[in-house]
């Protein structure tokens, strides 16, 4: 057991900021929260995670030889998620309740009460998330959690729909995902990863790969969830997405349709 969980966000490194990284309170603008796999309370594994998104999503990091664009320069701020080591009192529960309160909530809740589904839709769109294996239960968790505290506020099941669908998931090098998915979620994955197979749609999956010119297909698992897939070195590691932009481009071209 662990603390609570702790945001960091990611800054241009200075005299005062030898890191890169500064903790933060809340949520202020459209940004992508980089939540790491087993290690997230291990802060080499948290904030490596959180670099190794920042290049994906065409950031410059030090020691990076690529051309991309500076931190300071696009409108997204790139939020590492950590738990507090210092002290051992909560649950999973505990902990994501405490973060869907803090840094969510007040997106859709304004003293107790619930707001205009429009306003909660919009604000909603601001929120993205990065997860590397199963770093992605915790953006399950986080979504159990949300949902249900919408239907205490007493937002419908339409609502809900409209308003959660806004929040886009990119699932990195994980399994196919159970259960509840209100979030839209766009995953990559290696087809030749053998920790994330999966043995139910690998023949499909074969077929579909083998079709494609450029080695990366498409496939609608629902109206909310696509997987891109590719067939890479079947490392199970960030490092191989850092190339994947032939990946994310065909993933521009069916969402353009």
């Amino acid at each position: 057991m662990y603390g609570e969980y702790e945001v960091y966000k990611a800054k241009p490194r200075d005299e005062k900021n030898l890191y890169g990284q500064i903790k933060t309170e809340n949520v202020n603008g459209p940004c992508c929260f980089c939540i790491s796999a087993g290690g997230i309370a291990n802060l080499t594994n948290v904030f490596g995670t959180t670099k190794i998104c920042m290049e994906i999503g065409g950031v410059w990091t030090r020691g990076d030889t690529c051309d991309r664009f500076e931190l300071g320069t696009v409108p997204v701020e790139y939020l590492s998620l950590t738990v507090n080591t210092q002290n051992k009192d909560k649950t999973e529960e505990e902990r994501t309740d405490q973060f869907v309160t803090q840094y969510l909530l007040p997106l859709i809740a304004n003293n107790g009460r619930k707001i205009d589904c429009t306003q909660a839709m919009k604000n909603m769109r601001n929120i993205n998330m990065m997860s590397y294996c199963d770093g992605t239960l915790v953006v399950q968790a986080i979504e159990r959690n949300l949902l249900n505290k919408m239907q205490e506020l007493g937002y419908t099941d339409e609502e809900c729909k409209k308003i959660l669908s806004q929040v886009c998931v990119f699932p990195i090098a994980t399994n196919q995902l159970k259960g509840i998915k209100m979030f839209t979620y766009i995953a990559f994955r290696d087809f030749n990863d053998i920790e994330v197979k999966n043995e139910e749609t690998r023949e499909k999956e074969e077929e579909e790969l083998s079709k494609s010119a450029s080695g990366v297909c498409i496939i609608e698992h629902a109206d909310n969830e696509m997987e891109c897939l590719f067939s890479g070195n079947g490392i199970h590691g960030l490092g191989q997405y850092k190339g994947t932009r032939k990946c994310c481009e065909c993933v521009d071209s069916k969402c353009g349709k």
